[in-house]
């Protein structure tokens, strides 16, 4: 039984999470060779604050970025 971990930031709609849930699961079946109704999909969403790169906190490394682009 393939067991796949998705891991989001908070903010998307339910109905993108669950698209993404049916497409992952049907890549996973398609690849593996593996019955769609044995395929898990697990998704955790987290609070930007609880994400980092570098040794930063995601809200810092994005201001930075954002910032770098320059206003829009």
């Amino acid at each position: 039984m393939p067991i796949v971990h998705v891991d989001l930031m908070t903010g998307r709609p339910p109905e993108k999470i669950e698209s993404m849930i049916r497409a992952v699961s049907e890549a996973v079946s398609a690849s593996l060779d593996a019955p769609i109704d044995t395929v898990r999909v697990i998704v955790n969403e987290m609070q930007p604050h609880q994400y980092g790169v570098g040794g930063r906190p995601w809200p810092e490394v994005l201001a930075e970025r954002q910032a770098a682009k320059g206003p829009s």
